[in-house]
């Protein structure tokens, strides 16, 4: 019994802590078809505060339809044409069409841990 009490406690305080932002459909976006393909690959930590975030319809870029970054560690775009991945400070992206890829805001410095 006291485990389970134990247990339950930590759940309760684990989720207190974290905050999960997951959006659907942020910011005005262009769904509007362009006939050149654009893409990158950059070295720099994304400038993202955040544990874990989410977005739905809708990203930093135009035609993204979701977006999943966890911390400065990881970010995943996926758009109706192209996709974007960065592991940490390596950042590539393609897209094409409704899909007009950008890297993410990135932090000045060096040291993803100061601010």
């Amino acid at each position: 019994m006291h485990r389970l009490a134990a247990l339950l406690l930590c759940s309760t305080m684990l989720g207190a802590c974290t905050v999960v932002d997951a959006g659907i459909g942020r910011g005005d976006h262009d769904w509007s078809w362009g006939n050149t393909g654009t893409a990158y690959a950059t070295y720099g930590w994304p400038d993202n505060d955040h544990l874990l975030s989410a977005d739905l319809i809708g990203g930093q870029n135009d035609g993204t339809l979701a977006t999943i970054d966890v911390w400065r560690l990881l970010h995943l775009e996926l758009g109706a044409f192209g996709i974007g991945l960065g592991v940490g400070p390596f950042q590539v992206g393609a897209g094409v069409g409704w899909h007009d890829t950008e890297p993410p805001v990135m932090m000045t410095g060096d040291n993803p841990f100061a601010r």
